[in-house]
């Protein structure tokens, strides 16, 4: 089965919209995202790379669900998970992307 072209930008979009603010959030929390080992800590749970972890536990817990969320977009099909299965990821995408639109405003180069 293949996606739309309409589709696939869509999604294309959806995540770059995502990686943008997993790259804001990861900046603020001084997560170097080009570190593979620090990155591979980071989602196993290790914090202590990232110094702002301990001021904000939170914020590195959302970080660390997004990333996961986004490894998971790219890496499934709907061959792996079936249309259910995505849709049910997709749903999930858009809840934490509304999440922090609402709070924090992409800026005006990142906007549509």
């Amino acid at each position: 089965m293949s996606l739309s072209m309409t589709g696939t930008s869509h999604a294309a979009e959806d995540l770059l919209a995502l990686r943008q603010v997993i790259a804001r959030l990861a900046a603020r929390d001084r997560l170097d995202l080009a570190d593979r080992q620090a990155v591979r800590r980071f989602l196993d749970g290790d914090f202590s790379t990232s110094p702002e972890a301990a001021r904000d536990p939170q914020s590195s817990h959302e970080l660390r669900a997004m990333m996961i969320l986004l490894f998971r977009l790219e890496a499934s099909s709907s061959e792996d998970l079936g249309i259910d299965g995505l849709r049910r990821l997709w749903r999930q995408h858009g809840e934490i992307l509304a999440r922090f639109r609402t709070h924090e405003p992409l800026q005006a180069g990142c906007a549509e």
